[in-house]
């Protein structure tokens, strides 16, 4: 740490936040979290990197510690705005409209994601990037329509790809899901969602069982909330959904 703080702290005061230090028995390796207190220092910092126009305008920078001379490491800047971004102020976020994004690359802001989506199957009045607990982005989103028309669209796609200069991501498109009711038998729990057009509602274990019996449906996968505590089958985990907010002045590396 005192290294790295020795390698940027001359843009300005930082802190160093490692990823999973206090929650993972073995955090990830290769990259970590430098914040600046002021968001002046960050264009200093990107001032004295090298910048990369021929791979997609990547930041590399050189730093040399007791136990290597140099080694040049990349710089990804991200700004905390960039993971909320909202196209019809006045539109009321309807979970039943809004899909969840996997697999989304680091470097595309929620802006852009809107407009790809937008592109893709219009009505798009809201794109929001899910962060960590030090607001960096951790490659999933969602997105909110206007309209069911828009909202099916995109599930009915499943998967988008994206291609652009700096890079090309295959994404998965599902459905936001919520804390339900069985929509069968209207009495328990609903953990369960079969999004396969046929179905495409929420089922407790005895009536996904009891529905998904007959051979045209038995091939049917469910999906679940992330949910840590519960058990199940495979699932593709969801955010809650929040209105979006604003901070101004800081970001994150």
């Amino acid at each position: 740490e005192s290294s790295l703080i020795q390698a940027f702290g001359h843009c300005g005061p930082i802190r160093i936040e490692w990823p999973g230090k206090d929650t993972s028995p073995s955090p990830p390796k290769g990259y970590v979290y430098i914040v600046f207190e002021e968001e002046k220092n960050v264009p200093l910092l990107l001032s004295q990197c090298t910048h990369d126009y021929a791979n997609g305008g990547s930041w590399y920078y050189q730093i040399s510690s007791r136990r290597m001379r140099s080694k040049e490491v990349q710089i990804i800047p991200w700004v905390l705005g960039d993971s909320n971004f909202v196209r019809c102020p006045h539109q009321r976020l309807d979970p039943q409209k809004t899909v969840f994004v996997g697999a989304l690359h680091g470097m595309l802001n929620a802006e852009g994601l809107s407009h790809i989506f937008n592109d893709l199957f219009g009505g798009v009045v809201y794109a929001g990037i899910d962060t960590d607990k030090h607001k960096y982005p951790i490659g999933s989103g969602r997105v909110t329509f206007n309209s069911t028309k828009s909202y099916m669209k995109a599930v009915a796609a499943a998967f988008v790809e994206i291609k652009c200069q700096k890079f090309s991501k295959k994404v998965q498109v599902d459905p936001y899901l919520e804390d339900s009711l069985c929509s069968c038998c209207l009495l328990k729990q609903g953990p369960y969602f079969c999004r396969d057009l046929l179905c495409f509602k929420y089922f407790c274990r005895h009536c996904w069982e009891l529905s998904h019996s007959l051979d045209n449906i038995r091939h049917h996968k469910p999906l679940m909330r992330n949910n840590r505590s519960g058990g199940g089958p495979a699932t593709r985990p969801t955010i809650s959904l929040t209105p979006p907010t604003s901070k101004l002045g800081d970001r994150e590396l």
